[in-house]
């Protein structure tokens, strides 16, 4: 069953909730669930249960999954966004049904193998977000939360890019500041008329690379680092120990003011080309589980 975004349903009529297997992922909470005749499985995404706060404002929290829903409707085409199936209701609350994705959180994944020092692994990560951010920037929107936590990597090495609830389209008025502290650019730590552009979403994958690769979020991963009067990026040793080959773009990534860094994730994408694996070439010595390397050794290549 495909329940249409724009007629939602009983989630329990259709679907049976099975494991919860994530706690307040922005809007709610997340679940596992199975359609009860063709047995899909699928991801819930369930508004967290009412508990003291008033009709209006429980109501208001429902408005801002269903609007996170309408994003993702927007945004299904995008290969590496999960596409979304319908909405629902479940107990009193809203509910996103959404495409289930196997695999492993990235956040998991680069925990056990930090810092990551081969450059095909660090490229072919950096490389997918780039790939996955260049669709959703040209249809107009800015993720907004791009970190670790919000992506997965398939058994088969892609990666999928998670949690749209502070997706918003570029350039669009922003009335308060969002977004994850330490991954989160200056421009979201505050209301702007001016919104948000794509070189935002930069600024937060270029945190993500230089967490992989020297274990240190940029700015000491603080709102303070961000605005103190001299900022530090990071300590001496730690922009020493960035490897060579991604140093100059990585430090350009994660400029305070948004004009300094790359202009697109497609020109961070070609700073990374040399480096991202071709078709057939062997894994690497020692390959992260799942390996993202797998993904550009085995399909053609986008760019």
């Amino acid at each position: 069953m495909t329940g249409r975004f724009e007629d939602p349903f009983d989630i329990e009529s259709h679907y049976e909730v099975l494991d919860q297997i994530s706690f307040d992922t922005g809007q709610g909470d997340l679940y596992t669930g199975r359609h009860r005749k063709t047995g899909e499985k699928v991801a819930l995404k369930v508004q967290k249960e009412r508990q003291f706060e008033s009709t209006r404002h429980f109501i208001a929290l429902g408005r801002d999954l269903t609007d996170e829903g309408e994003c993702t409707s927007t945004l299904s085409e995008v290969p590496g966004i999960p596409r979304l199936i319908g909405q629902g209701v479940f107990r009193g609350g809203q509910c996103l049904v959404m495409e289930y994705v196997d695999g492993v959180p990235l956040y998991d994944v680069v925990s056990l193998f930090r810092p990551v020092r081969d450059t095909s692994t660090v490229a072919s990560v950096i490389g997918q977000f780039c790939e996955v951010l260049d669709d959703v920037h040209r249809r107009g929107y800015v993720h907004r939360d791009v970190k670790p936590d919000n992506a997965m990597l398939e058994h088969s090495g892609r990666l999928r890019l998670l949690d749209l609830g502070l997706a918003t389209p570029a350039r669009r008025r922003t009335e308060y500041g969002c977004g994850s502290i330490g991954y989160a650019p200056p421009e979201q730590l505050r209301s702007s008329d001016d919104g948000v552009t794509p070189r935002a979403d930069v600024f937060s994958l270029g945190c993500v690379l230089l967490e992989m690769t020297v274990m240190r979020l940029p700015y000491d991963g603080t709102r303070g680092g961000l605005t103190a009067e001299n900022p530090v990026v990071l300590p001496r040793d730690r922009i020493d120990a960035i490897p060579k080959e991604f140093a100059e773009v990585a430090l350009a990534m994660v400029e305070l003011r948004p004009e300094n860094r790359p202009a697109s994730v497609r020109e961070v994408y070609e700073a990374l080309r040399s480096r991202v694996p071709p078709v057939d070439s062997p894994a690497p010595r020692k390959p992260l589980r799942p390996d993202p390397t797998e993904y550009y050794r085995t399909v053609p290549h986008r760019w």
